[in-house]
């Protein structure tokens, strides 16, 4: 066998090396990139965890937040648990589940943000109308559903030092619909005013099975800033069904267009160092002629 002479050893090296960097650029250029993305420096993260509570939704905390893209586009997201919107179903604790992701855009400094986004709601109340839900004909019982409802939504908030506000809309559509007992066949009923409590009991609202609706939910409030501490304005917020239908080629049913509540109250507010804030809501429900309360708290990583 001939040996490698000097020439012919320094160029397999030569050879050999340059192959290897072609292995491994694009390794090293995915780690590059993939430690540019983790980069916070480059792209800011910001996380809040909210703890909040009010008398119509019970207990809703929620995770939200943003990665920044570029100076004043930044990717976010929200997860919101509404833990007293569940039902039993065959898992047992079938809590409605949001998720929704968009673009977080700032203005004016960063002292205004706006914020679209497009999520879904995951559990029984738009699919089947189904579990503990005030003045739904609520069935608890009824099929665990992913993706059940779109939630296209827009939120706003803007801040400086003397002013502060926000406005948040978000309309939950149906887009499946599986009424129907837990662990069984999607059902429909063909009587109306069937005893099964799967079913719609009243002739008014027509024949089908538990069907399905749509909710338009807004709020907007406005305050002052007494100092970098404390602040207070005033709060208004509006739930409503919007439609609501016993097949999705039924039409709409009677009677379940109707407002769930429309509060108005004053709100005051506290903000800590560290990115923590606490608020308390409270005044009068519009359309129940009755009080209302909200709390939340927020801690910002």
């Amino acid at each position: 066998m001939r040996l490698l002479d000097g020439r012919h050893f320094g160029k397999w090296v030569f050879g050999f090396m340059l192959g290897a960097s072609a292995l491994a650029l694009p390794t090293s250029y995915a780690q590059a990139e993939t430690d540019d993305l983790m980069d916070t420096t480059k792209h800011p993260v910001s996380v809040t965890m909210a703890m909040q509570a009010d008398s119509f939704f019970g207990f809703n905390p929620a995770i939200y937040g943003t990665y920044g893209l570029t100076k004043d586009v930044a990717l976010a997201f929200n997860v919101t648990y509404w833990t007293n919107i569940s039902g039993i179903g065959v898992h047992n604790a079938n809590t409605w589940l949001e998720t929704d992701m968009g673009l977080n855009l700032t203005f004016l400094d960063k002292r205004l943000s706006v914020t679209p986004m497009i999520g879904f709601v995951h559990g029984m109340l738009l699919s089947s109308r189904g579990g503990f839900f005030s003045n739904g004909d609520g069935a608890p019982n009824e099929r665990t559903t992913a993706f059940e409802g779109i939630v296209p939504s827009l939120t706003m908030n803007y801040l400086d030092d003397r002013f502060e506000g926000e406005f948040y809309m978000g309309y939950y559509k149906a887009i499946r619909e599986e009424g129907g007992k837990a662990g069984g066949p999607r059902q429909s009923c063909s009587d109306v005013g069937s005893s099964d409590p799967n079913c719609l009991n009243t002739a008014a609202r027509g024949v089908g099975g538990r069907g399905s609706w749509d909710f338009l939910h807004y709020w907007v409030s406005a305050g002052y800033r007494f100092n970098s501490m404390f602040s207070g304005g005033v709060h208004y917020e509006h739930l409503l069904s919007t439609s609501a239908s016993a097949s999705f080629s039924g039409g709409s049913l009677a009677n379940y267009q109707q407002d769930y509540y429309r509060w108005i109250g004053p709100y005051v507010e506290m903000k800590l160092a560290g990115g923590m804030a606490f608020r308390f809501t409270a005044g009068k429900d519009l359309a129940n002629n009755e009080d209302f309360y909200k709390v939340k708290f927020t801690k910002t990583f």
